[in-house]
């Protein structure tokens, strides 16, 4: 009863919450992958309660943090709707399977998976545990195209969780190639105005080269080599972000994940959604596939797993696990569940608990 009501509060502070609140009324970057070779996208959210017509929009870069604004290399994007508190992503039109070199295509989950092995010596890769480390096969005498094989995994499919392929030509427009050094920016409209106004997100700083990425307090990447999902609590973009103004990248605003982590795409959990359950994450976790097609699911956590519950909509209590050995990472098999949304419930030892919403899609 305890967790239940807990889990009530949770959906009631929620709407509360976006009662109070006069945000969540402009498009932002939601999600932001900066991956191996092509592998780049971003996410757009709709924290509305309207559909919004994305050909008023464009994406695109300021290079190496170059500031004015007629250096923008923007993109307009395609006269799609995104719904009311729903995501669109956007990712670089490499889709050639045979590319190589500048056109090595996105990855799309038929990428060999196996144990990696040291170039020079041809030993197997080892990990400080002691565990084989396992990554995407690339054929080095053939400009590292990767290899193919016949088993699927979702978790590296980034071609699969497109709503639009863009920019693939680098010399007629290239917007989305981005590298961790490039200023990324959502604006209203297709060319930066001379006052900045109309710049709605930025993720990076327009006016300042970060060298290699942009970087936390402790000097770890940002931007480079790494996947940022929103945090729930955002509920609008940044506006201009100007080292001439001594403004920095709120990092603390982002869950920083690592290359070529395509698991917070597709789905945004965000305050402004009245269906909203909130994020308590008091433990980060993560849950894939998100949406969910099937009935097996993935939870890894930063910290020992306790038990695996999911609550429908109503609060009434749909699956519960208990994990054995108390392990950081589990793979469930779910009942047939109907489409819609819910909530996964995260439980750690100490009474700890995490929470996060599960849409369901059959």
């Amino acid at each position: 009863m305890k967790r239940i009501l807990l889990f009530v509060f949770t959906v009631l502070g929620a709407f509360q919450l976006f009662a109070q609140t006069t945000e969540c009324s402009e498009l932002f970057i939601s999600g932001y992958v900066e991956g191996y070779g092509n592998n780049r996208a971003l996410e757009l959210y709709n924290p509305t309660d309207a559909a919004i017509d994305l050909s008023g929009y464009s994406i695109g870069r300021f290079s190496n943090g170059d500031f004015p604004p007629n250096l923008f290399e923007g993109i307009q994007l395609p006269n799609d709707m995104i719904d009311p508190y729903g995501i669109y992503v956007i990712v670089i039109d490499k889709r050639d399977s045979l590319g190589t070199g500048f056109e090595v295509p996105v990855w799309n989950g038929y990428q060999l998976w196996d144990v990696l092995i040291d170039d020079v010596t041809g030993d197997t890769i080892f990990d400080l545990d002691g565990n084989p480390v396992y990554g995407v096969q690339y054929d080095p005498d053939n400009n590292n195209i990767p290899f193919y094989g016949n088993v699927y995994h979702e978790w590296l499919d980034l071609e699969g969780k497109a709503d639009v392929f863009l920019c693939p030509v680098y010399a007629v427009n290239n917007a989305m190639y981005f590298n961790g050094n490039d200023a990324v920016c959502l604006i209203k409209g297709t060319e930066v105005m001379q006052d900045y106004s109309n710049v709605i997100d930025v993720i990076g700083v327009v006016g300042e080269d970060p060298g290699d990425s942009w970087e936390t307090s402790e000097g770890g990447w940002i931007t480079k080599d790494k996947s940022l999902t929103r945090n729930s609590n955002i509920k609008e973009g940044t506006g201009l972000v100007f080292a001439a103004l001594g403004d920095t990248m709120a990092y603390a605003d982002w869950e920083i994940s690592f290359k070529n982590d395509f698991s917070g795409l597709t789905t945004h959990n965000c305050a402004c959604d009245p269906l909203s359950v909130g994020e308590i994450n008091q433990i980060p976790f993560k849950v894939f596939p998100n949406p969910l097609s099937g009935n097996e699911l993935t939870i890894e956590a930063e910290e020992a797993i306790e038990e695996v519950v999911i609550y429908n909509i109503l609060g009434e209590l749909v699956f519960s696990q208990k994990v054995d050995n108390f392990i950081q990472q589990t793979t469930l098999n779910t009942p047939d569940l109907n489409t819609g949304i819910y909530a996964i419930v995260i439980y750690f030892e100490n009474d700890s608990q995490s929470v996060k919403k599960l849409m369901i899609e059959k």
